[in-house]
C-alpha cells in the first residue's frame, strides 16, 4: 500500500508522474500541434488531479467552523498559486510591452493579462470570442491563464461544497456532499454538450461547463475514502487490466483529442483516464507503468509542473513575436530557458512560500489578506507597465502617427474646421460621425463603409473632414467587405449580413442628392497574413477558378441592384481599386528583433506586374459595374504607392503599410491629396459646393524627424514620382 486515504494524503509519486504526463503534453503540443494533436488536454489531466489532491489536503479538518475552514483552505492555495503566478505575470508584462507591436493579434493581450492577476481571463477570452485554437491566442503571453482562472473559480465554491463531508460525523451527511458533487457534476457535463455544440468558446473556458472536470477527482476522492474496501477487492488482474486501460484512455486524449468538440466528449477521456490511474494506482504496487510514474527524474518534472506550466507559454509567444520559433534548435532553446526558469521558479518562489517555517507560522488569516493585497499591488504594477507602453516599448512601431491610422497628428491650422466626433447606433453596432464645427461650405456627408480598410482610411478621411468641412460617416466591420468579389466565409457569414443590410437601410434614410458613399474593403485574398505565410498557390488558385469567377458575378450584379437606386438618387458612389499586398506584414519585420522572423522570409517588396495581374479580376468587375452603372467612379490608390516596377511596404524609411494590406498612418497622409483632388473632381459640377474650399497648403506630416523641414503631401507625392519613374 503506497498511503492511507483517510486524514492527510501522503506523499503520492505517480501523482507527481502525472502531472508530469500532463504538462509535457500541453508544452509538446504548443510547441508544435503537430506532434501531439490532443495534446491541449494534458490540462484536463490537471482538472481531475487537483479535485483529488484539494479534497485530500482538506479532509480531517473538522474541528473548525466554515468560516475557519475556508481561510485555511484559502491560506494554503493563495500560498501555492499567487507568488509564482504574480511574478510570471508581471515579467511577461514587461517583456509584453517591450517587444509585442500593438495590432488586431495583439489587441486582447493587455487585457487578458490583467484580468489574469484576479483568475478572470478565462471570462474575457471568451468576452472578446479568442477561440482556444484562434490565431489571436497563439500570440497571447496571457492565453494559458484561462485554466488557472476555471481552478480559481472553482475554489470559490469548493469549501462550502466539501465542508460538509468535512463535518459530517454520520455517513449520511458524507454523503449528501458526495451526492451534491454528483448532481453538480452530471449539470456540468450537459452543459458541455450543449454548449460544444453550439458556443464552442463558451465551452471550452466556462467553469460551469469545466466543473465536472475538478468534481471528478472530488467524487473519487470521496468514494475511495468512504469504501476503502472497494480497493482491495479487485484481484490483481483487474488491476493491471485498469491501470493500462486509464493510461489507455489519457493517450487516446492526447492523441486524436479534436477541437471542435472539447470538452464534450474529448475531455471525458482524459478526465476518466486520471481518474482510473489514481483508483487502480494505489493498490497496484509492481507495474511497469507505476514504476515509470514514480521515475526520479519523472517525479521531478511533475513537481515543477506549476511552473513549467506558467513560464512554458510566455516564452514561446516571445520567440514568435521575436525571432520566431520554427526549427529544431528553436525548439531547443524554447525548452531550455523554459525548464530553467521552471526551476529557478520552484525553489526560489514556490517552495519558499510554501514550506519555509516563516510562511507556515503566519496566522492563516494574515497570509489570506496579505495574498489580495499581493495580487492588488502586482496588478496595479502591471497596469502601470501596460500604461507606459508606448514610451517603453523597443519596437518602431511606438510611433503612433506613421503606423497607426487613427493616431497619425498633423500641424492644425486656422484654416481648418475642428470637429465634433460622435457615435452613432444602427441597431446594435457603434459607428462614427465626423462633423465639422465651423460654417460648412460643402454641404454633402461622404459615407464610408466596408470592413477594416475602411477604418484604416480613417487619418486621411479625419483630415478631408476637417479641411473641406464635409460631414463623414465611418461605417466598419471586421471582415465584412462590402460587395468584396470574393468568397469569403466570415463576409458571408449571417453576423456580415445583418451588417450589410443595418448600414444599406441607414444610408438610404441619411443620404441625399450630391452625397459620397465611398466604399473600401478588402476584395482580394490577402497573400499573406499577421500570423502566418499563406500558401501561394492556393490563393492565387481561389482568385482565378470557377467558384470565384461564379462568386464575381453574383456579387456584379449584388453590386449594381444594390448601388444603382442610389446613383439615380444623385448619390456618387465611390469604390476603391485594390492597393498592392505584400506576403510579410510590415509591423511584424521592421524591428532588429524580428526582421529575420519565418514570417518575414518573403521579404517587404513585390512586383508591381505581379500585382496587377493578381488584382485584374477584381478590375474586370468594375468594368462591368461601369457599364451598367455609368455614375459610379474609382479612386485607385495602386499608382501613388506603387509607381514604381517595384512595390514596397515603405517609403524613404517610413511605413506606407501596417501589415501586408493595411494602409499606416504616415500611408493614409501619403494617399491624402490623390484622395482630396479626386473627390474635388466629383464635386465641380455638383451644386452641393457652393464656395471652393479653402485648402490648407500648410498642413504638414513629419513625425520621424522632429528636427527635419515641414513637409507637404504634395512635394512627398511629387518627389516620389521623381524617384520611381
Amino acid at each position: 500500500m503506497l498511503g492511507k486515504l483517510t486524514g492527510s494524503l501522503e506523499y503520492l509519486p505517480y501523482i507527481d508522474g502525472l502531472r508530469a504526463l500532463a504538462v509535457l503534453s500541453v508544452i509538446a503540443y504548443h510547441l508544435n500541434h503537430e506532434w501531439l494533436p490532443g495534446g491541449f488536454s494534458g490540462v484536463d489531466v490537471f482538472f481531475a488531479i487537483s479535485g483529488f489532491v484539494v479534497s485530500a489536503s482538506m479532509d480531517r479538518q473538522g474541528n473548525l467552523n466554515l468560516i475557519r475552514f475556508a481561510i485555511r483552505f484559502y491560506s494554503r492555495r493563495i500560498r501555492r498559486i499567487v507568488p509564482a503566478l504574480m511574478i510570471c505575470l508581471l515579467f511577461s508584462s514587461l517583456l509584453s510591452t517591450l517587444f509585442v507591436p500593438s495590432s488586431w493579434l495583439s489587441d486582447t493581450n493587455d487585457k487578458t493579462g490583467l484580468y489574469a492577476f484576479f483568475g478572470l481571463s478565462n471570462l474575457i477570452l471568451f468576452q472578446t470570442n479568442d477561440d482556444y485554437f484562434s490565431p489571436r491566442t497563439d500570440f497571447n503571453p496571457y492565453t494559458h491563464t484561462w485554466s488557472l482562472g476555471v481552478e480559481e473559480q472553482f475554489y470559490l465554491v469548493f469549501p462550502l461544497l466539501f465542508f460538509l463531508w468535512v463535518v459530517g460525523k454520520e455517513n449520511q451527511r458524507k454523503y449528501a456532499s458526495t451526492l451534491v458533487f454528483f448532481i453538480l457534476t452530471a449539470l456540468s457535463l450537459v452543459l458541455a454538450w450543449w454548449f460544444a455544440k453550439r458556443d464552442a468558446t463558451f465551452a471550452y473556458y466556462m467553469i460551469f461547463t469545466r466543473f465536472w472536470e475538478l468534481a471528478s477527482g472530488v467524487i473519487l476522492y470521496q468514494i475511495s475514502s468512504q469504501f476503502p474496501g472497494v480497493l482491495s477487492s479487485f484481484g490483481r488482474p483487474w488491476m493491471k487490466t485498469g491501470v493500462a486501460a486509464s493510461l489507455g484512455l489519457i493517450l487516446l486524449g492526447f492523441i486524436f483529442a479534436h477541437t471542435d468538440h472539447f470538452p464534450f466528449p474529448w475531455a471525458l477521456f482524459p478526465v476518466l483516464g486520471t481518474a482510473g490511474l489514481l483508483f487502480f494506482l494505489r493498490y497496484h504496487d509492481n507495474s511497469l507503468i507505476l514504476n515509470g510514474l514514480s521515475n526520479q527524474w519523472v517525479t521531478f518534472i511533475g513537481r515543477i509542473s506549476y511552473s513549467l506550466y506558467l513560464w512554458h507559454w510566455p516564452i514561446i509567444v516571445l520567440f514568435r513575436w521575436t525571432i520566431g520559433i520554427d526549427s529544431m534548435d528553436d525548439y531547443i532553446i524554447v525548452l531550455l530557458l523554459t525548464f530553467l526558469l521552471a526551476t529557478g521558479s520552484y525553489y526560489f518562489i514556490e517552495r519558499p512560500f510554501r514550506y519555509s517555517p516563516i510562511f507556515r507560522t503566519l496566522p492563516e488569516t494574515g497570509i489570506v489578506l496579505t495574498g489580495l493585497a499581493v495580487v492588488a499591488v502586482s496588478y496595479f504594477a502591471g497596469h502601470a507597465i501596460f500604461q507606459n507602453k508606448w514610451e517603453w516599448s523597443l519596437s518602431v512601431t511606438k510611433d503612433r502617427a506613421l503606423w497607426y491610422p487613427a493616431s497619425s497628428k498633423w500641424e492644425s491650422s486656422k484654416t481648418n474646421c475642428p470637429l465634433s466626433i460622435s457615435n452613432i447606433m444602427v441597431q446594435d453596432s457603434v459607428f462614427q460621425q465626423l462633423s465639422p464645427k465651423c460654417n460648412r461650405k460643402i454641404k454633402i456627408r461622404l459615407f464610408a463603409v466596408g470592413d477594416s480598410h475602411t477604418g484604416a482610411y480613417y487619418s486621411m478621411l479625419k483630415r478631408l473632414s476637417m479641411e473641406m468641412g464635409i460631414e463623414v460617416l465611418i461605417y466598419t466591420e471586421g471582415g465584412c467587405s462590402y460587395i468584396g468579389f470574393f468568397n469569403s466565409h466570415s463576409a458571408n457569414s449571417a453576423y456580415c449580413q445583418q451588417f450589410y443590410e443595418a448600414v444599406s437601410d441607414d444610408i438610404k434614410i441619411r443620404a441625399q442628392p450630391g452625397d459620397i458613399l465611398f466604399l473600401s474593403s478588402l476584395r482580394l485574398v490577402r497573400l499573406g497574413d499577421q500570423w502566418a505565410l499563406l500558401p501561394q498557390g492556393i490563393i492565387r488558385a481561389h482568385m482565378s477558378d470557377k467558384h470565384s469567377d461564379e462568386e464575381r458575378a453574383s456579387a456584379v450584379q449584388e453590386a449594381i441592384d444594390l448601388l444603382k437606386p442610389l446613383e439615380d438618387k444623385g448619390i456618387k458612389v465611390i469604390f476603391e481599386a485594390p492597393k498592392p499586398l505584400f506576403r510579410a506584414p510590415a509591423f511584424r519585420c521592421s524591428d532588429w528583433f524580428n526582421k529575420n522572423n519565418p514570417i518575414c522570409l518573403p521579404g517587404l517588396e513585390m512586383q508591381r506586374s505581379d500585382l496587377l495581374e493578381y488584382r485584374k479580376p477584381v478590375m474586370e468587375s468594375f468594368e462591368k459595374i461601369a457599364q451598367q452603372a455609368p455614375g459610379i467612379h474609382i479612386w485607385d490608390p495602386f499608382p501613388v504607392l506603387c509607381p514604381g516596377e517595384t512595390c514596397k511596404t515603405s517609403i524613404d524609411g517610413k511605413p506606407l503599410f501596417f501589415d501586408g494590406d493595411h494602409i499606416s498612418g504616415y500611408g493614409n497622409m501619403f494617399l491624402y491629396d490623390d484622395f482630396k483632388k479626386f473627390i474635388i473632381s466629383l464635386l465641380e459640377n455638383s451644386t452641393a459646393l457652393m464656395v471652393p474650399p479653402v485648402i490648407n497648403a500648410n498642413l504638414t506630416f513629419d513625425q520621424t524627424d522632429r528636427n527635419s523641414r515641414l513637409v507637404d503631401p504634395v512635394d512627398i507625392n511629387e518627389e516620389v514620382s521623381r524617384k520611381w519613374i
